[in-house]
């Protein structure tokens, strides 16, 4: 019998995270985690369980909201320090912010942070083995397609290909996101 599986993530992140509208300089009075409580409040009421992928420097400003969703059963992943995609940092950097990132949120939480998820899915080899080093047991930054800003082929060859869009190796997983051809396009 196939089972089928269903997996809920949320980037946890401000409008002003993302690259588009820092490297504008506009303000804006949207806000991406408006509908925040909302999700958590759907899920919450069909038993559903989620992965929030949260960027570090906005945990302590939502400190008792994320304690709320761990004491759920909601898991507390990392989405990097400020947002900024790895491609454009040195490994040294991006070694150095994601340990300071987990350190600081695994202590405000008295949770394991086990996951990543890169900002703009921008991650390689290089930086994929540096999550391992740090002692993550997964990643969820594999797009599988090199259009996007940012992004390049990760190098998967050596991991074992366990469910579609699931590899392994050596206790680490990456979790590829999930996309479809339409129009000859992925999205």
């Amino acid at each position: 019998m196939n089972k089928k599986y269903a997996v809920f993530t949320m980037d946890v992140e401000a409008f002003s995270d993302t690259e588009c509208i820092r490297a504008s300089g506009n303000r804006t009075e949207e806000e991406l985690l408006d509908g925040f409580d909302r999700y958590i409040s759907l899920l919450d009421r069909y038993g559903i369980k989620s992965t929030l992928f949260t960027v570090g420097k906005l945990a302590p400003q939502m400190t008792d909201r994320l304690r709320r969703c761990i004491r759920k059963g909601h898991r507390l992943a990392l989405h990097s320090y400020d947002h900024i995609a790895p491609m454009t940092q040195s490994p040294e950097q991006f070694r150095e912010q994601t340990q300071q990132a987990r350190t600081q949120m695994s202590q405000l939480f008295n949770t394991q942070v086990e996951g990543f998820r890169a900002p703009c899915f921008s991650i390689d080899r290089q930086r994929l083995d540096i999550l391992k080093e740090l002692g993550f047991r997964y990643d969820s930054s594999h797009l599988g397609f090199t259009k996007a800003r940012h992004t390049v082929e990760l190098d998967l060859d050596s991991f074992r290909q366990v469910r579609s869009n699931v590899y392994q190796q050596d206790g680490f997983y990456e979790f590829g996101i999930s996309r479809q051809k339409l129009f000859g396009c992925s999205f």
